[in-house]
């Protein structure tokens, strides 16, 4: 027994050190620079991964600016609403397609006035966060329920809310708390539209914020209002906090603090705001407050709140969350629910308004990201430069992007770039259980976008994804019917494609669970027959670590 386990240890020590022996060292990418804005144009469907930013369909655009990299998308429009993130996709289709038109007319007044704000700054024509729409790319259909939004987009094509024939500033928020409010009241530097007005918002109540409320000491806040200066040591210590009616005639309340020596007072947004910034930095953990459904979303979610000293506690009350102008998604949600239409929902949140279909939707870019030191790229792609000359070609791998200020980036290739493409396939399970996601272990001579294949059952591969060079592991999912299954991987730069050898793997009707439980029980049955090979596998773990020691030492 034991010359049969050493031997089995000599022989595994043969395989793990030839299983660790790494790639041929590749030469060091060549840096270039280039001037102005570069274009990623991908090759195919499939998305582009911006580092520490999400996954994006069509163009990437990287603009060296004067604090950084501009990350901007390039899109047609109805393809810019699919990666809308506006409210879940599993909300019912009348509230889904109501947003979607929304969302659409929202976009299309934003493209016909000049750009404002970081799209005036930095060149694009609408930003991807709440301070225009919610925009997250690629991602937003890759939810389970993701092909219902593209479903609403696809239903709604070219819908848009005209007032006079033209596209309304469709405003829309989360939830009003029960009615919404006229655009000269929020937006007081606009003035008035005819068509955001003020209108009952009575089917709320399945949203979180429709009412909520919040819980401070009358020490905490006491230390929240010192911080920014606004209570000091002459106003003596905080003994209540009331909200009470606006002296400048707001829709929302002032505050009256009260201390052993003195007062103070301020608006609910303002002590919104000091609350906002402060209250989760110097209380962790505590603001902002969690509730049933989870943390609010802020410390105070909207301004619309009433405020009382009970004890030593203040007790806030509040409603809604948002600005409140325009259609409440969550009253639209509840409007769907009792039945009404899309139509009917936006007809009863934007006033005298009409439903028309614009023609030749054009294409935006969407702001997604600026002020980038330096930045990540993984896909498939070409890289055309300023003068729409491609600089590179079909490539596929991670790219480096770095500001060099004075408008130019340095572009960096993924490591083995310029290598003859080969891939091969390391290491398989044997066995693993029906429907089971296994582990294959590959190692590739450069990058490349690589999908496993099982021969003769296309409803089990995998799809493809992109991987660096070098040893690697890609997902294969087991089919959902027990046999024997040939298995090879194909790497594809594009240009190039190739195959590894095929290896055979074998998928049980108990998944792999069952099988672990199964061997549990054996091990502890000292007449079970397969007892023995508990102890064989044992030794073999135990002489694979004694030469990864062994292995580990000498290369030190």
């Amino acid at each position: 027994m034991r010359r049969n386990l050493r031997l089995v240890g000599m022989m595994l020590a043969v395989l793990v050190t030839f299983g660790l022996q790494a790639a041929p060292a590749a030469a060091k990418p060549k840096t270039r620079l280039l001037d102005g804005t570069v274009r990623l144009v991908p090759a195919g469907e499939a998305p582009t991964s911006v580092g520490g930013l999400g996954d994006y369909l069509g163009p990437i655009e990287l603009t060296p600016a004067t604090d950084g990299i501009v990350v901007a998308n390039r899109l047609p429009l109805e393809r810019y609403l699919l990666g809308l993130a506006e409210v879940p996709p599993d909300w019912p289709a009348a509230a889904l397609e109501a947003q979607a038109i929304a969302a659409r007319t929202y976009a299309l007044h934003t493209l016909a006035r000049p750009p404002a704000g970081a799209a005036a700054t930095y060149g694009f024509d609408i930003c991807a966060s709440v301070e225009c729409q919610v925009f997250s790319g690629a991602d937003v259909l890759q939810q389970p329920d993701g092909h219902r939004w593209a479903n609403a987009i696809r239903a709604t094509a070219g819908r848009a809310i005209l007032y006079r024939g033209q596209p309304i500033l469709a405003r829309y928020h989360s939830v009003s708390g029960g009615r919404t409010f006229d655009n000269e009241q929020i937006f007081t530097t606009e003035g008035s539209y005819p068509y955001l007005q003020g209108v009952g918002s009575t089917t709320e109540e399945a949203s979180p914020l429709d009412r909520w409320g919040v819980v401070f000491t009358l020490g905490d806040m006491q230390r929240l209002l010192e911080r920014p200066g606004l209570w000091t040591a002459e106003d003596g210590r905080l003994q209540s906090a009331r909200t009470v009616a606006s002296r400048e005639g707001l829709h929302y309340p002032d505050v009256a603090f009260d201390g052993t020596k003195g007062s103070a007072r301020m608006t609910t947004e303002e002590l919104r705001t000091i609350v906002r910034d402060l209250a989760p930095d110097m209380f962790p953990g505590k603001y902002p407050s969690l509730t049933l459904t989870g943390r609010l979303p802020e410390t105070f979610p909207s301004n619309r709140l009433a405020m009382r000293t009970e004890g030593d506690t203040v007790r806030v009350d509040g409603r809604g969350w948002g600005h409140g102008v325009g259609m409440s998604q969550w009253g639209a949600h509840g409007m769907a629910l009792a039945g009404a239409s899309a139509a009917e929902i936006l007809d009863h949140y934007y006033t005298d308004v009409s439903l028309g279909t614009i023609d030749d939707p054009p294409t935006l870019d969407v702001g997604i990201a600026w002020g980038r030191a330096s930045l990540e790229v993984t896909g498939a792609f070409k890289i055309v430069d300023a003068s729409g000359d491609t600089v590179v070609g079909a490539s596929v791998g991670r790219w480096s992007f770095r500001w060099n200020a004075a408008g130019s980036m340095s572009v960096t290739p993924p490591r083995g770039n310029d290598r003859p493409l080969t891939v091969r396939l390391l290491g398989s399970p044997g066995v693993v259980g029906v429907g089971e996601a296994a582990m294959l272990t590959i190692s590739l001579s450069r990058p490349a976008r690589v999908t496993p294949i099982t021969i003769g059952d296309d409803s089990s591969d995998e799809p493809g994804s992109v991987r660096d060079a070098g040893r690697g592991k890609v997902t294969w999912l087991a089919p959902l019917e027990p046999g024997s299954y040939s298995v090879h991987v194909e790497a594809s730069t594009g240009p190039e494609t190739e195959r590894s050898d095929v290896v055979q793997i074998t998928v049980t009707g108990a998944t792999l669970d069952e099988a672990a439980q199964g061997a549990e029980a054996a091990a502890k049955d000292p007449d079970s027959p397969g007892a023995p090979w508990g102890l064989l596998l044992f030794a073999l773990a135990f002489a694979a670590l004694g030469v990864f020691v062994v292995t580990s030492t000498m290369r030190k």
